[in-house]
């Protein structure tokens, strides 16, 4: 099976999607397969995000009670829901418990965890990620455009990769660095614990032999489920 979730090894429950570099655009392809197979989804938020475009995805809901969010599944297997609309017109973040009550009616419920400023790579702040405790698998995200450039510039929260990892500003991303943020506790690994955890290593085409590189370190630090993929061709592996 050639789709994203299946690679992704997604499973009923909550997933949730941290890290940067196409977090967004993974959690929105996922959500049009599933509901596409005939799946019931609901796409949410621990932090913020910007609605989908997709016209499938139907006007984002705000807030929904619970019996709100029950007559909602009936009327549709595939929703968005945050707990309201800020100034950037980016959907805010919804509790655990309202979390929880999503999956009492869709079958998969997926949540953007993380926040990255649309940078391809970042280091989490202390409060960082908002992963709920309902969350089965982590689909942790890395851009490898952030390759090669320098860490002030790619790097969303930059200045926590130099304290955390003895890093300079303007020292480029290298493979070894992104496999490095990749395996750290205090890098993508962070608030996963012993929860289930793909690597999804985005934008290969812009450097394939790096990206398999990056791929082949982050296994051999004990990183079972490595996907690469260009998000915006539709290209997807297992590595």
């Amino acid at each position: 099976m050639n789709t994203l979730y299946s690679k992704l090894m997604i499973s009923p429950g909550v997933t949730a999607f941290v890290g940067a570099g196409g977090k967004s655009t993974a959690m929105e392809t996922v959500a049009l397969e599933l509901f596409q197979e005939g799946h019931s989804v609901a796409v949410s938020t621990t932090t913020h995000i910007f609605p989908p475009s997709n016209p499938l995805f139907g006007a984002p809901r705000i807030a929904p009670s619970p019996e709100e969010i029950h007559f909602l599944s009936e009327q549709s297997r595939l929703c968005v829901i945050g707990n309201e609309m800020d100034e950037n017109g980016k959907l805010t973040g919804i509790s655990s418990a309202v979390v929880s009550g999503l999956t009492n009616v869709f079958e998969y419920v997926l949540i953007e965890a993380d926040g990255s400023k649309r940078l391809p790579c970042k280091v989490p702040a202390a409060h960082e990620p908002v992963i709920p405790d309902t969350a089965g698998r982590i689909v942790g995200v890395i851009g490898m455009s952030a390759l090669y450039q320098p860490l002030s510039s790619a790097c969303f929260r930059f200045s926590l990769a130099e304290a955390e990892f003895g890093l300079l500003s303007e020292e480029p991303i290298t493979p070894e660095l992104l496999a490095h943020i990749v395996v750290s506790e205090k890098g993508l690994q962070k608030g996963v614990d012993s929860r289930p955890f793909t690597l999804l290593l985005n934008q290969q085409e812009l450097f394939p032999k790096e990206t398999r590189k990056t791929a082949a370190l982050c296994h051999q630090a004990g990183i079972k489920q490595v996907v690469v993929a260009s998000l915006a061709k539709q290209i997807w592996m297992i590595l």
